[in-house]
């Protein structure tokens, strides 16, 4: 009797492991099928988490720097952009600059910007996404807004939808459009499609309150995600 009761028990344990392995190879085969059948997989992106270090970039009333935000939020975008199978080069991933230690501050703000763009150029990546904060003198402006260099037309593309989605996501009541931005240094000096990102207004005391929220980030970097989604399956279209 004893060794019968012993005999279902191993039946039951390998039947268990048998179930779990069937469990765990299913899943692996579903996740394999639903990332290769998304248009970012083995895509190279560059995120641009604006200023950081000694350049805290735009300060609101409340004295909430631009570049921590812009950190929050490009590392939000990043786990997103893995998970769906792209490579992600972070020009920071820390609150610090490109910068060495000599030289005054303007030296290393262009020392800084430089290298930045060094990095993108050399990346061979095929997108770039500049996270900034927009400040205003007035209070009363709000809203995210994308910008893009003259002369690119995929530039133009990846910003628009990215604009759609964030006009979606985050304020149906933002009528801002996608514009052209010729005196940005990495627009200029960049050789791939890139999109500046203004997020929201500091200067705005409501967006000040809103952007330094996790949930609100994460709303954030999910509509510039969706955005980039929509732009490499419409060029895997095109092709």
């Amino acid at each position: 009797m004893l060794r019968i009761i012993m005999l279902k028990r191993k039946w039951v344990i390998l039947c268990t492991f048998l179930i779990s392995v069937l469990l765990m190879v299913n899943l692996f085969l579903h996740k394999t099928i639903r990332t290769s059948t998304l248009p970012t997989l083995n895509k190279v992106i560059v995120v641009d988490a604006g200023h950081g270090g000694i350049d805290g970039g735009a300060v609101s009333r409340g004295g909430i720097y631009e570049s921590h935000i812009n950190l929050e939020i490009a590392l939000k975008l990043r786990r997103l952009l893995e998970q769906s199978g792209a490579i992600v080069i972070l020009t920071r991933d820390t609150d610090m600059g490109l910068y060495s230690d000599r030289g005054r501050i303007r030296d290393k703000k262009n020392e800084d910007l430089r290298n930045r763009k060094d990095l993108i150029n050399s990346s061979e990546a095929d997108i770039l996404i500049s996270i900034h904060l927009n400040a205003f003198p007035q209070t009363q402006y709000y809203g995210a807004q994308t910008f893009y260099p003259k002369d690119s037309e995929k530039s133009k593309k990846l910003a628009e939808l990215i604009q759609e989605e964030m006009l979606r996501v985050l304020n149906n009541d933002n009528h801002r459009v996608s514009k052209v931005k010729s005196d940005i240094y990495l627009m200029q000096e960049t050789k791939l499609p890139t999109v500046l990102v203004e997020c929201g207004f500091l200067s705005n005391p409501m967006e000040e309150r809103l952007l330094q929220q996790p949930t609100y980030q994460e709303k954030v970097a999910w509509s510039v995600y969706i955005g980039v989604l929509r732009y490499f399956q419409e060029e895997d279209q095109a092709d």
